[in-house]
């Protein structure tokens, strides 16, 4: 019987020594010490204030916000938002969606929208949103400082759409004019156009109504042509397409034939994009 108790007894002991060294899972207390730490941070950003900013983070801090480059340390990232504040005021919303708490160690995560409005005048607000992601810990002192921050935006990269159709029709579009081209046709080459279309070839001025013409006469005649190398850049109802234009021709029978690196530039009008203008030069 008493050797019954003593086995009683040591496991009772063992059982209260593993719950005492098991950390503390999800403790209120550091629960809101860690959302605290990202509506500190939301405060500062508002105010404008770098240095509050970088008070949540230590020497030791893995901040990798969009667009920049990643810093390492409340310094690093002190610079980066000082240079920032300098030039713009901001609007900032950091929602927290979930912090879980295992001892000294924390992860936390939520959402974010920015607008960024200039501080020079007339130049336009800069808006943007996405999902974050920190892990914090304990320090020495009892305090909870970000370990790492990684910000992501779920906006399309600038000079993109998000699904691609646009950029997939500008692309179209310039196959479209290096076949119509090639079979000197006027009348398509008409419909990719604006009325007021221009190129600005090497320096030189054609316009679309000299364009037509020449086509139509005959005096321009092109037997070969094609779009290559082609990058799309889209913003609102207004687009460029650079890339490399090859072509065999001729002119009122001198060859004119070359390798042009152009850009176009397009508008969208009734839903359709029309190129407004093209500058092209001559590759060496």
């Amino acid at each position: 019987m008493k050797k019954h108790l003593s086995m009683v007894v040591v496991l009772a002991l063992a059982a209260a020594l593993a719950a005492a060294c098991s950390p503390k899972v999800n403790d209120p207390a550091d629960v809101q010490a860690v959302r605290t730490l990202v509506e500190d941070f939301g405060k500062a950003m508002n105010a404008g204030d770098p240095a509050a900013m970088t008070a949540v983070m230590t020497d030791k801090t893995i901040y990798a916000d969009n667009h920049f480059p990643v810093a390492v340390g409340a310094e690093a990232v002190k610079a980066m938002y000082t240079a920032i504040t300098s030039q713009f005021t901001a609007e900032f919303q950091v929602p927290v969606d979930d912090v879980r708490v295992t001892g000294d160690t924390a992860v936390a995560r939520g959402t974010w929208t920015i607008t960024l409005t200039p501080k020079a005048p007339g130049m336009a607000p800069i808006k943007d949103r996405g999902n974050w992601m920190s892990t914090a810990s304990r320090q020495a002192d009892g305090s909870w400082k970000w370990d790492a921050v990684v910000p992501n935006s779920d906006q399309p990269l600038p000079g993109a759409t998000a699904d691609g159709a646009d950029e997939e029709s500008l692309v179209q579009i310039e196959r479209d004019w290096a076949v119509a081209s090639a079979a000197n046709d006027a009348a398509a080459l008409d419909k990719l156009t604006t009325d007021d279309w221009v190129n600005n070839s090497n320096g030189q001025i054609i316009t679309k109504k000299q364009l037509l013409a020449d086509i139509r006469s005959g005096a321009s005649k092109v037997s070969s042509a094609e779009a290559s190398d082609l990058r799309v850049f889209v913003v609102g109802d207004t687009a460029t397409v650079h890339g490399v234009w090859t072509q065999k021709s001729s002119l009122r029978g001198k060859d004119t034939s070359a390798m042009e690196r152009f850009v176009d530039t397009f508008v969208k009008r009734d839903g359709r994009w029309l190129a407004a203008a093209t500058v092209s030069i001559k590759q060496q």
